[in-house]
C-alpha cells in the first residue's frame, strides 16, 4: 500500500506527529510512504513579532502537551530578516528526495530538530546545507540542486498536488485507491489509533485483491 504523507518542516503539529510517523515506518516496512511538502506557508512575509510569537507559543504548548515533543521557546531563529516562509525548507526536502531517496524522513527530522529544539533558521540555505551534509551530501551538490529551476518547479508541484487532493491541513496521511482518495488521518494522531485505521485499510485492500475479478453491483464496489 502506498501512503502519502503531506507535511511541512515548519509545521509544529507535523513535528509533534513525527514519532507517530517513525512508528508507522518501523511497524509497516512494506508500506510505501511518500513524503510530500504540501506548503504550509510558502513565500510568506510573516515576521515573528510579539503577537505572532504568542501565537506560535500557544500552538507549541499544545503540541508538547499532546505529543511530548520538546520545544525551545527562546526561538533563537527570530531576527530582523526572518520570515515564516516554508518554501526553502520544503525545497530542501525535495532536493534530498532527489539525491538520496529513502533519506527524506531523516532529513525532515533533522530540520525539525534544528528549528524547534535548537532554534536554527531553516529558511536559511546555509543551515539547510549544513543539515544535508549530515546525510553525506556535499554543500556544492546541495546548492547546485537547491538553486536549480528544476527543484523549484518540483517543490511547487508538491504544493499543487496537495491542493488537488483537497488536503486542508498538515499533517495529513491519505491513500489513493482506484482513483478514490481515502484520508487515514487529518491532523495529529497517536500511533495506536492510527494503527487501527491502517490495518483496516490494508484489510480492505487485501480483500479487493482477492476479489479483483468481481464487478461493481448494487451501488457498491469493493476496494
Amino acid at each position: 500500500m502506498k501512503i502519502y504523507y503531506f507535511t511541512d518542516p515548519m509545521c509544529s503539529w507535523c513535528y509533534g506527529f513525527s514519532p507517530t510517523v517513525k512508528q508507522l515506518k518501523e511497524n509497516y516496512p512494506n508500506i510505501d510512504l511518500q513524503i510530500i511538502s504540501g506548503g504550509f506557508s510558502p513565500f510568506s512575509k510573516q515576521i515573528v513579532d510579539a503577537e505572532y510569537r504568542e501565537f506560535l507559543e500557544y500552538h507549541w504548548r499544545n503540541v508538547n502537551r499532546m505529543s511530548g515533543q520538546y520545544f525551545d521557546h527562546a526561538m533563537k531563529f527570530v531576527s530582523d530578516t526572518f520570515r515564516y516562509d516554508t518554501e526553502p525548507s520544503s525545497r530542501a526536502m525535495v532536493v534530498v528526495q532527489n539525491l538520496m531517496p529513502g533519506k527524506d524522513f531523516e532529513y525532515l527530522s533533522l530540520m525539525q530538530t534544528a528549528f524547534y529544539v535548537n532554534g536554527r533558521d531553516i529558511t536559511n540555505d546555509e543551515v539547510l546545507a549544513d543539515l544535508a551534509e549530515e546525510l553525506g551530501i556535499s554543500r556544492d551538490v546541495f546548492f547546485e540542486n537547491f538553486k536549480s529551476d528544476v527543484m523549484k518547479r518540483k517543490t511547487i508541484e508538491g504544493f499543487e498536488f496537495s491542493r488537488q487532493l483537497g488536503v486542508q491541513g498538515f499533517p495529513t496521511l491519505l491513500t489513493i485507491d482506484n482513483g478514490a482518495v481515502k484520508v487515514l488521518t487529518r491532523g495529529f494522531q497517536k500511533f495506536d489509533l492510527l494503527k487501527k485505521v491502517v490495518d483496516e485499510q490494508l484489510a480492505q485492500q487485501n480483500a479487493g485483491e482477492l476479489n479483483s475479478g468481481q464487478s461493481c453491483a448494487d451501488g457498491f464496489c469493493a476496494f
